[in-house]
């Protein structure tokens, strides 16, 4: 077997040489020969430094710093990544807040809703229940208010104008026959005017002028032998409020 003797990064020349026997089978020295000798294939390709006769021949190493340049930036971007993505969560977990909120707000305005147009329908049956008795109760107060007007004004009226009293004998005895006996009351103010005008009062039956202080001014209170005529102010209104309220 021959090998390679370098000196000063030459090769001088061969020199043989020979191992020695060491008692082992074929078999073990092909083992030993595999570890003493890797095969080619299990070298990493070397890199010349170098030229010429100075030229030598070294391992590729990579970078360190670019290992470590490669790195960072590495990091940099598995970080902006992470960030981004906690980002999303974060949007969206407030968005689903923000709708689950928004969902029991209106769930509860609904609710109340409900429950104000229940308690509506219920208001608006029981006034339409009501509707009759409201009605009738307002049209008595408006009819009650009204003849209290009425009373009012006539009152001041009477007070006024004495012809009221004449007019309401005249009308009285027209309903007697001429030939009756009528008595006739009046208040003591209207007495005197009526007294002066008793040729108006066109009655051929026998007639009779009473002062009477329990009439008031503007009425009348007639007596005949078949019957009463009642003229007075107050029973005109009790009769016109029985005709209306019944």
């Amino acid at each position: 077997m021959l090998a390679k003797v370098v000196k000063n990064n030459s090769v001088t020349g061969l020199t043989p040489f020979s191992i020695p026997e060491l008692g082992v089978t074929n078999s073990d020295a092909r083992n030993i020969n595999q570890f003493m000798f890797p095969a080619v294939s299990d070298f990493e390709p070397l890199e010349a430094v170098g030229e010429g006769e100075d030229a030598t021949f070294t391992n590729h190493v990579p970078n360190i710093e670019e290992i470590i340049q490669n790195a960072q930036t590495e990091a940099t971007r598995i970080i902006a990544l992470a960030e981004e993505n906690a980002a999303n969560i974060a949007a969206a977990a407030q968005e689903k807040a923000v709708q689950e909120v928004q969902a029991q707000f209106d769930e509860k305005v609904a609710a109340g809703v409900a429950e104000i147009r229940q308690q509506l329908a219920e208001t608006i049956e029981k006034i339409s229940a009501l509707s009759s008795e409201i009605t009738n109760r307002t049209e008595g107060d408006l009819v009650k208010l009204a003849l209290q007007i009425a009373k009012k004004v006539v009152a001041r009226e009477v007070t006024i104008d004495r012809e009221i009293a004449l007019t309401l004998v005249k009308v009285s005895l027209g309903k007697l026959h001429n030939r009756s006996i009528a008595e006739v009351h009046l208040n003591p103010e209207d007495f005197v005017y009526v007294q002066a005008q008793r040729e108006k009062i066109d009655f051929r039956g026998s007639l009779e002028l009473v002062e009477d202080r329990s009439i008031s001014v503007g009425g009348c209170l007639i007596h005949t032998e078949t019957g009463d005529i009642d003229a007075r102010i107050e029973s005109q209104f009790d009769e016109i409020a029985h005709g209306l309220f019944s």
